[in-house]
């Protein structure tokens, strides 16, 4: 039976990772092993263009997807606006059953008529062509924040970013869009941190958002993933989120003692539920509510629909299983 050392090498190799990076898989560090966000392509343009925006006073729309991966992005920048005090902005995730995944033309021209002059997407995007195209001709300029992998034809939206485009160089392009909403945080920061007096290193609150969606939307956990996964855990620890806390009371979960399975098994479940059972609103409350008594009351509703979707699934499962 081989001993401690000789198994961790064996599972280390089995999962592709040479002696050489066994350190760094194994003690991520968030100095080193992050990389730079202005690797990304358009990232200098999508910063500057929302700091105008921010200065101007323009409508800004967060227009994120209904997922565990979504709604966490749309609280980061959500989290990111408030700690400027910029409060012209609106964080819009639309209906699973009603709108579907993506940005919609009906939410486009709502934007039109309420005089919207910036949309930044997340974890959406990339495949919107007709829609871009159209807020585009009515003066409203789109910065696409997207993982997934870029059709033949992109939008042509004021910028895109996601390392998955072929003229991208960015280092690691497994990044969900809770991590990439993460990375424009940072670029945001790193540009005009000084001028809106955020203290060096707030961003890494917001690690717990990115971490939360990196693992729940199961990229792999490797480079840069990893040390968001890594991070995020130590920050979910401190429970600084009320409604994440109590969620977690409910699901019996000590906060100090969170692991990624309690991630993805219990917490991404409940989150999710809002969306099919509900609005995915309730989850994005959830997450970025500092009001206790709110709070309570989200996770208990979190809660009970997240338990009458189990057994939903359970009856279509036992009709199924009958009628073979």
């Amino acid at each position: 039976m081989p001993n401690h050392a000789e198994l961790l090498e064996i599972l280390l190799k089995n999962r592709g990772i040479k002696t050489e990076d066994s350190d760094k898989f194994l003690n991520p560090n968030y100095e080193t092993d992050i990389y730079d966000p202005y690797l990304l392509k358009d990232m200098e343009r999508a910063c500057v263009r929302i700091f105008e925006a921010v200065e101007a006073k323009e409508k800004i729309v967060v227009y994120s997807d209904y997922d565990c991966d979504g709604i966490p992005a749309a609280v980061i920048m959500h989290d990111f606006f408030t700690k400027i005090g910029y409060e012209n902005f609106l964080v819009y995730i639309p209906d699973r059953h009603l709108e579907g995944y993506g940005l919609n033309k009906e939410a486009v021209d709502e934007f039109i008529k309420t005089e919207v002059k910036l949309v930044i997407t997340f974890d959406l995007g990339i495949t919107a062509v007709e829609e871009v195209a159209t807020a585009t001709a009515n003066g409203i300029d789109v910065i696409i924040t997207d993982h997934h992998l870029p059709h033949e034809h992109i939008p042509k939206a004021y910028a895109i970013i996601n390392p998955k485009q072929s003229d991208c160089s960015y280092p690691d392009d497994m990044l969900c869009g809770a991590g990439l909403a993460f990375k424009l945080v940072q670029g945001l920061i790193k540009k005009y941190g000084e001028y809106w007096s955020i203290q060096n290193g707030w961003e890494k609150w917001l690690l717990d958002m990115a971490g939360l969606a990196t693992i729940a939307d199961q990229v792999p956990l490797l480079h840069e993933n990893r040390v968001l996964a890594y991070y995020g855990l130590k920050v979910l620890q401190k429970a600084r989120r009320p409604g994440l806390a109590e969620l977690l009371k409910k699901a019996n979960v000590d906060p100090k003692n969170i692991i990624e399975d309690d991630v993805g098994f219990t917490i991404a479940p409940k989150l999710n539920a809002a969306s099919r059972m509900d609005s995915p609103m309730r989850a994005f409350e959830l997450l970025s509510t500092t009001d206790l008594v709110q709070a309570k009351t989200l996770a208990t509703h979190l809660d009970k629909i997240n338990t009458e979707r189990k057994t939903i699934v359970a009856h279509i499962m036992k009709d199924v299983k009958h009628k073979m």
